[in-house]
């Protein structure tokens, strides 16, 4: 079953909130940037620019933080309420192909007063192979219902299935230009396109690096004297916006380095903003090296009022990443959670709780429905009726079961 008719119940999801309530009275040196941003007045273009990341990225930050706690619950319910009701759905529906095979075969189960015709029984094989077709593709290591499906179908299931797999084959090779007759049948078929179309654009690189590399050092050969090329104004930027946070991180490291500290509280505290530290510095995060430098007191909120014009746009080029990797984070935690379900529109964690419970609720009434048509289909009379009223072609098995 597809997951997405439903949302995750609202009586449970409670967003977490962010950040520390201070008990702290009267007036305090802020301690983080946001903070700083909101009392001082910024003129400048650069430092007005500066406050807008820092307001976006700190947002971001929460937003993503929100979706990666509603991640884990969501992932939490699909396991708990989803895939539980998916199983017995499939157990139900197995019953019925097992119903139907058990009326249909030589010496099986017979209903007092039951006498199927040829359209009767054509009606019954359509849905029982429809239903089997879904079933084995969900499980299809399941060999008694893979028998069932054999004895009633024109091909087996390996014979449609290496069927399709020509075809699709076929299709690929001709949209992409691989070579794809070396496909044994093992992993997914997309999967071993790709990375044949990855191995082919490889080496066409490697032949175009090699000529490059080729005329390169003919013109070498020419100059008498090798000089490094001058870095391109992109590359001198990232280069001075990469020293800007690395100067950041060394004054932090200088004044937080543990062994420096004799009394012993004061070494712990130190070690741990010095984690913190070391992480930020990883991840890049120069809003978070500037909340710690504030934290310990080694900038006041008049630094960036203060700081050099080439300093402050060094630090936006930062910045800018830095938003681009929360939006593509929060982009990926969003993927995670649409790959369970076709969620359209503006997500929200509310939102789509409330669609998750309509799908939990939609799949236990299919339960339900499910085994009472089951019930009622060993009754001839609703046996004949439902028959009658099935359509003779084009029938695409859906409901009851």
């Amino acid at each position: 079953m597809v997951i997405g008719r439903g949302s995750l119940p609202r009586r449970e999801w409670v967003p977490g909130v962010n950040g520390d309530v201070s008990e702290e009275k009267g007036e305090r040196q802020p301690t983080q940037m946001t903070e700083v941003v909101v009392q001082k007045s910024f003129v400048g273009k650069s430092q007005r620019e500066f406050k807008k990341l820092i307001h976006q990225i700190d947002g971001k930050k929460q937003l993503l933080q929100q979706w990666q706690e509603y991640r884990t619950h969501h992932r939490r319910r699909v396991v708990d309420e989803i895939l539980p009701l998916q199983r017995e759905i499939h157990s139900a529906r197995r019953e019925v192909v097992l119903f139907i095979h058990d009326i249909l075969r030589p010496g099986g189960r017979k209903l007092p007063g039951l006498r199927l015709g040829k359209v009767q029984q054509r009606k019954l094989i359509h849905v029982l192979l429809n239903l089997a077709d879904g079933l084995l593709d969900e499980a299809p290591e399941d060999q008694e219902l893979e028998g069932i499906h054999d004895e009633y179908a024109a091909l087996c299931r390996e014979e449609v299935k290496n069927l399709e797999l020509n075809e699709d084959r076929l299709i690929l090779e001709e949209l992409f230009g691989v070579d794809l007759s070396d496909y044994k049948g093992e992993g997914d078929l997309m999967h071993f396109a790709r990375q044949k179309i990855h191995q082919q654009q490889q080496a066409d690189e490697e032949k175009r690096a090699a000529r490059r590399q080729k005329k390169k050092s003919a013109r070498s050969a020419k100059q008498d004297s090798e000089e490094q090329p001058s870095l391109s104004r992109k590359e001198q930027e990232a280069q001075a916006a990469s020293l800007s946070v690395k100067e950041v991180y060394r004054k932090l490291a200088s004044s937080l380095h543990p062994d420096r500290e004799k009394d012993p509280v004061a070494r712990v505290r130190k070690t741990e903003i010095m984690q913190k530290v070391n992480q930020a510095y990883a991840d890049n995060d120069l809003l978070t090296l500037l909340n710690l430098q504030l934290e310990i007191e080694q900038i006041d909120s008049d630094h960036i009022l203060t700081l050099p014009e080439e300093r402050l746009r060094n630090y936006i080029r930062v910045l800018r990443a830095q938003l681009a990797e929360l939006e593509q984070e929060i982009q990926g935690e969003l993927r995670a959670i649409l790959d369970t379900g076709p969620y359209f529109g503006a997500l929200t964690p509310e939102r789509i709780e409330q669609e998750f419970d309509a799908e939990v609720e939609h799949l236990r009434a299919l339960v339900v429905q499910i085994r009472r048509d089951l019930e009622e289909f060993s009754d001839p009379t609703i046996l004949r009726r439902w028959l009658r009223e099935l359509p003779d072609h084009g029938y695409f098995f859906e409901e009851p079961f």
